[in-house]
């Protein structure tokens, strides 16, 4: 990872610029010798050791290292700052980063004690440090404060140093490589540099009548400064010093939030909100909601639904203590309802905030319906605040939770009497069909909710919505009839005259996506999630599919291919991590000819993934920490490097790393019960990445490397190279042996079931390749072998079940086999390394055979004959897997098979294929298409 080639500084001749920019490296070395004896310059001096060091000449290349050790010795100092940079540059790759604060880091500061009041070079050097991140003693720490502090004193009319001095400080006081008693240094330090800076604001404040008094520039004024002040007394103060910071006149959090500025008050609620002390949680929010202008009117930060739901949580902590806090809030409540400056926009957190308010602190044990009327108080509240804002947008999602804690007689009331009464009218107008959609939502809502299946006296599951008996949780009846309304109603405005651009930009695509998840729910059952679906289940997901792929074609803006989004997502999405595993995990088993490399797309997909990693690890810190420093944004300055040590930890794997799971799930609607899966589990292809698949996925890369390593041509093995190797093999064999059953024990559903048998093999063939290696006929293991043959075989053979397919040529089968491509992947990964493994035991059998006339140390020819058969086993498993692969081109090949696919989908009675075009059905077939002949070019062994 060479760093960009750095330029030469101002006054450098043209010639000597143009040479180092083409790579001329002798013309430079004798350009910049040349120079510094006419103009005594040390910059030359250390231009021409970093052009030695670029030489192919292995004694000139460490040139520049060894000239970096010579001035750290030596204690000299080098005050030209570029000259430091192009020896950095020179060093890359040569000084470990580990050692930057053994050798350019005391450069770095001696250059800065040299110039303190170069503002230019102390800058650098400070950035430096900054992104080598030299923290790996207490010497490095002090580097840096060094280089802040010298700063700081230097410019003292420069505000933004003092605050870098301070978050350098407070980072040094939380790194775990600086020892207890000098972390505890810098906390005190940080704090109190920050305390004094926040005196001066409060003294300043007390002055400011004195029209003589002039404000000081080194005192705490922006939020990202009040962010720290907070973060750094409450991680190194006492309790006390909090509740004086929280009390002061200039840093309350109302005050604060009288300004604006929410974080600062969230900062503080999530600090007691930690410790469990719910009155000053309710205290901080009454009083911020409760704040007046100076005409006595509530500002429009009273409506911040954040606070309220803060501020309701705290109540209903306190509900037993303090039982006059619920009318605390009803009066404020009121208070602000009443007021005539509230806008729309805000009245609608404030009619939220009440609804909230009767739930989380109403009665909850009364039935709310009566008489077929609604009877208990949160459901009328409920009513109230769908009668107002039922035509917003956001309607649903602000009570989706509310509706679900209603009973299901409520509910039922809700979505099947209340809201269709409410949608009456023209399909076409706008708001009629926003209020239709509403109510087919809350019936969505109702039909996945486990409130709506009860026990009859028989013992039978029954839905309570249409009285049918059911066999799982979701009513198959129900949620056809509900498709059967949503694909009316999509009918209704599809034909409809007039003036549709706003219903169809805003209430088709979520009206599609209700259809599709009705469709999706159907194929999909709880126990089925991750497994092979069945022929009519796949039927209703590619309905789901080709109508969602309809209306993306319909709507301005639309993406037609999946690349297209992909791109769109990769520029949006800076940070992949959350996003990567939706697109990326098990992207390899399905389609493998999709991240080849030597296809452009592959290279592509592979360099999003690898881009971010290799840009935020080139150096020990990002530079983003440089944005963060010179905008002000202290907070981020301080999460940077917690972020970039989680990702460092991610990319330096060993088996006591735990791996956290990170995955982005907002952009799938959810819209059914909590009480069931969500949609994006069901339609994930098998559990989510977890510490010990990816544990187990490396252990398993690691034994295929193993196995499958050729050494380079030129290579020219030497004399006892051999026996090198052969221990290498065995401890490698040993630390697997004894890292696979540590991430093997475990649920069974942190993986799929061709993965489970995939890793078991994988460690069975390493403890049998280890006590191959070391059998010895004296020893009672042969029993042993024979077991661990037998299971590897009885493993096999329970993979190659898990591809469900006829032997009869069919549609059905065809699809059935296109759904079955990872287990095939898994197959082929099996029997691979089943084959390596037994090739690799009989080589080496056959070795000791000659080495060892005696036969202690030879396999007897029975276990051979097993491990053989084995072999045999797996080649004939690559072999059907290839004919599989073989069959299905033609299959999907043929000029019949588009034909034969529509009318397959659009096979019995299902109200969905009215409203399909089957545009999409030709693009669907050509990724099939392309899919399979990427897998004809995978290699089997």
């Amino acid at each position: 990872m060479n760093r960009q080639r750095p330029r030469l500084k101002n006054g450098v001749d043209l010639q000597l610029q143009s040479a180092f920019h083409d790579g001329n490296w002798p013309v430079v070395i004798r350009l910049a010798e040349k120079r510094a004896k006419i103009s005594n310059d040390q910059y030359y001096e250390f231009l021409k050791i970093c052009a030695e060091s670029q030489l192919d000449d292995p004694n000139a290349k460490f040139a520049a290292v060894a000239a970096v050790w010579k001035h750290v010795k030596d204690g000299s100092t080098i005050k030209d700052v570029e000259a430091i940079e192009l020896m950095e540059w020179a060093t890359t790759n040569l000084i470990d980063a580990d050692d930057f604060s053994e050798t350019l880091g005391p450069l770095r500061v001696r250059a800065v004690k040299a110039a303190p009041k170069d503002k230019f070079a102390a800058t650098r050097c400070l950035e430096s440090c900054l992104l080598h991140w030299d923290l790996a003693s207490a010497q490095q720490a002090a580097h840096k404060m060094q280089i802040a502090a010298i700063i700081d004193r230097s410019f003292p009319q420069e505000r933004d140093w003092l605050f870098w001095n301070i978050v350098i400080t407070h980072l040094l006081s939380k790194s775990p490589l600086i020892s207890p008693d000098k972390r505890k240094l810098y906390g005190t330090l940080a704090q109190k540099q920050i305390e004094r800076a926040a005196q001066a604001t409060e003294q300043a404040e007390a002055d400011s009548n004195e029209a003589s008094t002039k404000a000081p520039s080194r005192r705490v004024k922006t939020e990202e400064e009040v962010l720290l002040l907070y973060d750094i007394v409450e991680t190194h103060g006492t309790p006390e010093d909090f509740r004086k910071l929280i009390s002061s006149p200039i840093f309350s959090p109302v005050a604060q939030f009288r300004q604006g500025r929410k974080e600062v008050v969230m900062r503080a609620i999530a600090k007691f909100s930690r410790d469990g002390d719910w009155p000053t949680v309710f205290n901080l929010c009454n009083d911020s909601l409760s704040d007046c202008d100076v005409d006595g009117q509530s500002t429009l930060l009273a409506s911040d639904i954040a606070m309220w739901r803060h501020l309701i949580t705290a109540a209903s902590h306190m509900k037993d203590t303090h039982p006059d806090s619920a009318n605390v809030i009803q009066k404020l409540l009121s208070k602000l309802l009443s007021s005539s400056h509230m806008r729309p926009m805000y009245r609608r957190n404030i009619l939220l905030a009440r609804v909230l308010a009767v739930f989380s602190l109403g009665p909850s044990d009364e039935p709310d319906l009566a008489d077929a009327q609604p009877s208990s108080l949160r459901l009328q509240e409920l009513i109230h605040y769908i009668d107002d804002q039922y035509t917003s947008p956001a309607c649903f999602s602000d009570v989706k939770t509310l509706m679900e804690s209603l009973d299901a007689a409520g509910l039922k009331h809700l979505a099947f009497d209340h809201l269709p009464k409410l949608a009456g009218g023209d399909s076409s107008d706008f708001k009629a069909a926003t209020t239709r959609l509403l109510a087919l939502k809350a019936q969505y809502l109702l039909l996945t909710h486990r409130k709506t299946k009860s026990r009859d006296q028989n013992q039978q599951l029954k839905c309570t919505v249409c009285e049918s008996t059911v066999e799982a949780a979701l009513c198959h009846a129900c949620l056809s009839q509900l498709s059967q309304a949503g694909v009316t109603f999509y009918t209704s405005v599809i034909k409809s005259e007039g003036d549709k651009t706003k219903i169809n930009a805003e209430i088709m695509p979520e009206l599609a996506i209700l259809i599709a998840f009705c469709g999706l729910n159907l194929a999909f059952s709880e126990h089925q999630a991750g497994q092979l679906l069945k022929p009519q289940a796949t039927r209703q997901l590619i309905r789901a599919l080709l109508l969602l792929d309809d209306q993306l074609a319909q709507n301005s803006g639309h993406s037609s291919r999946a690349s297209d989004i992909w791109d769109v997502i990769g520029v949006k999405r800076t940070i992949i991590d959350s996003l990567g595993p939706i697109f990326y995990d098990r992207l390899s088993t399905i389609s493998p000819a999709l991240l080849s490399t030597y296809d452009s797309w592959g290279s592509h997909l592979m360099d999003l993934l690898q881009s971010h990693y290799v840009n935020s690890l080139k150096l020990k810190m990002h530079q983003r920490l440089i944005d963060a420093f010179e905008s002000g944004s202290y907070s981020s300055v301080v999460e940077i490097p917690r972020y970039i040590e989680r990702l460092r930890s991610s990319y330096e794997v060993n088996d006591d790393t735990h791996l956290n799971q990170t995955i982005d799930y907002g952009s799938f609607p959810s819209w059914n019960s909590s009480t069931v899966q969500p949609m994006h589990l069901k339609l994930r292809l098998g559990p989510a990445p977890s510490n010990r698949r990816c544990h187990l996925s490396m252990l398993a890369e690691a034994f295929h490397e193993l196995l499958t390593y050729k050494s380079p041509a030129s290579y020219k093995a030497s004399v006892g190279s051999s026996e090198y190797d052969h221990i290498f093999i065995t401890e490698t064999l040993a630390r697997l042996s004894n890292s696979f059953p540590r991430f093997l024990a475990g649920p069974d559903d942190e993986m799929t079931q061709p993965e489970l048998y995939y890793f078991e093999t994988i460690s069975l063939l390493c403890t049998l390749m280890s006590l191959c290696i070391d059998f010895d006929r004296s020893s009672d293991i042969s029993d042993a072998l024979y077991q661990i043959t037998e299971a590897l075989g009885l493993t096999l053979e329970n993979q190659r079940s898990q591809i469900l397919h006829s032997e009869k040529s069919s549609i059905e089968r065809t699809v059935t086999m296109l759904g079955s491509m990872h287990n095939i992947a898994m197959l082929r990964d099996t029997t691979a390394a089943i084959k390596l493994a037994a090739q690799w035991i009989l080589n080496h059998n056959e070795k000791e055979k000659a080495r060892d006339r005696s036969g202690k140390t030879s396999l007897p020819k029975e276990l051979a004959s097993k491990i053989k058969d084995l072999q045999t086993a797996a080649e004939k498993s690559i072999k059907e897997g290839q004919g599989w692969i073989s069959e299905l081109k033609t299959e999907v090949m043929s000029r019949d098979f588009e034909p034969k696919l529509k009318r397959w989908v659009l096979e019995d009675e299902d109200a969905i294929k009215s409203i399909l075009t089957m545009d999409s059905l030709p693009g669907l077939i050509d990724s099939w298409q392309l899919n399979v002949k990427g897998w004809l070019q995978v290699k089997w062994a």
